[in-house]
């Protein structure tokens, strides 16, 4: 699910702006507990790994991830360990790009760094592709960026994107043609494909809002 958030200030992310943004991804994280799994979120229940990945201590049967940027809030919630990522489209961190992305992933990108937006889209797709993988493992920036690799498609609609790491699903939209959206999952035994039906993504009604704002 996820919650667009009012963007002012032309963009720049005060300390406002971001406690704004991390409130929307709680909230909606209360909001898919209340939906999904018939309970209430208790924040004295909430923990947080060694590398800081959110858990509920009382049941660790539920996975949930949650992710901000400008404008967006996302909570993604899944019968395995998860992760999820969401940017704004905007200029690209060409100075990142050796460190994250691997020789393929690099090539893709700069054969279409002659059409700007097109060159912005795919280095987000690769970004969140990449951030939602580590958060997914929950071992944070100790992971390798470069030992993993995706095959992202131009697409605005759900896809899955096929990894290296046949042990991890991952699925990528773009959203209101502002933000690119990727979530990871630590496949099953029982389940060797991720599928739309295991990702919750939705706009809150307004009534959900209105009870956000009166929590």
């Amino acid at each position: 699910m996820y919650l667009p958030i009012s963007e002012k200030n032309d963009g720049n992310r005060t300390g406002q702006k971001h406690r704004t943004e991390h409130k929307a991804g709680t909230e909606l994280l209360a909001v898919g507990l209340r939906e999904l799994y018939g309970m209430e979120l208790n924040r004295d229940r909430l923990s947080y790994g060694q590398h800081g990945k959110p858990y509920l201590r009382n049941h660790p049967e539920i996975h949930f991830n949650i992710s901000h940027c400008e404008g967006l809030a996302v909570c993604v919630f899944s019968d395995t360990e998860t992760g999820v990522d969401v940017e704004r489209i905007r200029e690209v961190k060409e100075k990142v790009i050796p460190k994250v992305f691997d020789r393929a992933e690099q090539e893709l990108l700069f054969w279409n760094k002659a059409e700007k937006e097109k060159y912005k889209e795919i280095f987000y797709r690769f970004w969140t592709l990449k951030e939602s993988y580590v958060k997914q493992s929950g071992q944070g920036m100790t992971v390798k960026l470069t030992d993993f690799a995706f095959q992202p498609e131009l697409d605005p609609g759900w896809r899955e994107v096929p990894c290296t790491d046949e042990k991890v699903g991952a699925m990528q939209c773009k959203l209101k043609e502002k933000w690119i959206l990727s979530v990871c999952v630590e496949k099953s035994q029982a389940d060797e494909r991720i599928t739309t039906e295991k990702i919750v993504i939705r706009e809150i009604t307004t009534k959900e809002k209105e009870w956000m704002e009166h929590e």
